[in-house]
């Protein structure tokens, strides 16, 4: 390995983000149709889902793991307290980015360590976070991209 993982643990995400490239960073706002969360979805694992695309503020995210729910035959909307509980295509409760993604986003900063964002990571069962600054998304810490770091690919 072309670094030492203590030394990566130590480093920030500030350390190994790189700014100075396009983040082609798969974003779509809230409203957007279910159509379209499928369309990106074809060439990607994953979608953040941000407030408007002016703003970057991620509301959700959405993953091939909450399509598969979408896709799989339908199953009755159940009630909870009063309130409408399962999404389905088939039933048409599903129409818009908002009623597919996942709320409760894990996120990182740039000032946190590698280390902390990892365990995080792990303990969350997550391959990704977004990087976080000033409220806005500024790039995405996955296991793919540290593996790269760690084999000096860079």
């Amino acid at each position: 390995m072309d670094i030492e993982i203590k030394d990566l643990h130590e480093k920030k995400i500030s350390d190994i983000l790189d700014r100075g490239i396009k983040w082609n960073l798969p974003l779509l706002e809230k409203n957007a149709s279910v159509q379209s969360v499928l369309s990106i979805l074809t060439a990607r694992d994953h979608i953040w889902v941000v407030e408007e695309k002016k703003s970057k503020k991620v509301v959700g995210v959405i993953t091939e793991y909450d399509i598969l729910r979408l896709l799989a035959p339908a199953r009755l909307p159940k009630y909870v307290f009063g309130k409408k509980y399962g999404v389905s295509i088939e039933y048409g409760t599903a129409k818009k980015a908002e009623d597919v993604m996942c709320k409760q986003v894990i996120k990182c900063s740039p000032d946190e360590k590698i280390g902390d964002v990892l365990s995080r990571m792990v303990n969350a069962g997550l391959r990704r976070l977004p990087v976080i600054e000033n409220d806005e998304i500024v790039g995405e810490i996955t296991a793919h991209y540290i593996i790269q770091i760690l084999l000096g690919k860079r």
